[in-house]
């Protein structure tokens, strides 16, 4: 039977959330919790990975952050606001029955899946990122905007990270999948990431030859490598 998916909304502080479960027969519960990235990005990107990762048997939530997609944006954004919707999404849709989960960031989600899993009452036992960004503390809780982008433009910024200090008390595994190709997201972040995740059960990098940023649009097109984002968010491979 093809992969159905039901829409949701929730509350997170003052936002009204978009999301949906993907689900398919002989699927459990629901451990597995997508973050989708900035720009024009919504949960929709991920659709096409998440109905194959529910043909392996695993169904999968996603919300719009607040500014994005369905959701309202009714207050300024920022990398902490982001968290706490992803905690309220979490909580929301994923299984409380002791079971580890997986949450996977895209771009800068990935931000917000680390910052998510190095909480330990969470039980993330699995943290993918796909091209994920880490950012300067000082850019935390900035609104998002000129001081926000300022931030950002300092060079190798990202060094800087307060997620680096975070993830080496993580002990569940990583897997940082970069794009070969990716021009918006410098490579030695999997591998500072990697350097600091002293803790964790295993941290892999796999990349993805002559492929770019975009890997979820690229993902919608080229089967191969939807098949292989949904084994990894599977724990499959």
């Amino acid at each position: 039977m093809a992969p159905g998916r039901n829409d949701h909304t929730l509350t997170a502080g003052a936002e009204t959330l978009a999301g949906d479960v993907i689900t398919a027969a002989g699927c459990g519960p629901v451990r597995t919790l997508f973050l989708h990235g900035a720009g024009h990005s919504t949960r929709r990107r991920q659709w096409p990975v998440r109905e194959a990762l529910a043909l392996r048997g695993h169904a999968s939530a996603a919300i719009d952050f607040s500014g994005h997609g369905d959701s309202s944006a009714r207050e300024p954004n920022s990398l902490a606001k982001r968290l706490a919707e992803a905690q309220a999404a979490l909580d929301h849709f994923c299984a409380d029955d002791g079971q580890p989960r997986t949450v996977v960031g895209v771009s800068m989600g990935g931000e917000i899946a680390m910052r998510l899993a190095c909480r330990g009452a969470n039980r993330i036992g699995h943290v993918l990122t796909i091209v994920g960004a880490i950012y300067d503390k000082a850019a935390f809780t900035l609104p998002f905007g000129p001081d926000f982008s300022a931030a950002l433009r300092r060079p190798d910024s990202w060094r800087d990270a307060e997620t680096l200090a975070l993830i080496k008390t993580y002990r569940g595994r990583i897997t940082l999948v970069r794009a070969v190709e990716d021009k918006v997201i410098p490579k030695e972040i999997a591998e500072l990431v990697k350097e600091h995740a002293q803790a964790a059960q295993d941290c892999r990098i796999i990349d993805l030859p002559g492929v770019d940023h975009r890997v979820s649009e690229r993902s919608a097109q080229d089967e191969a490598l939807r098949d292989l984002l949904a084994r990894l968010a599977a724990g499959q491979c």
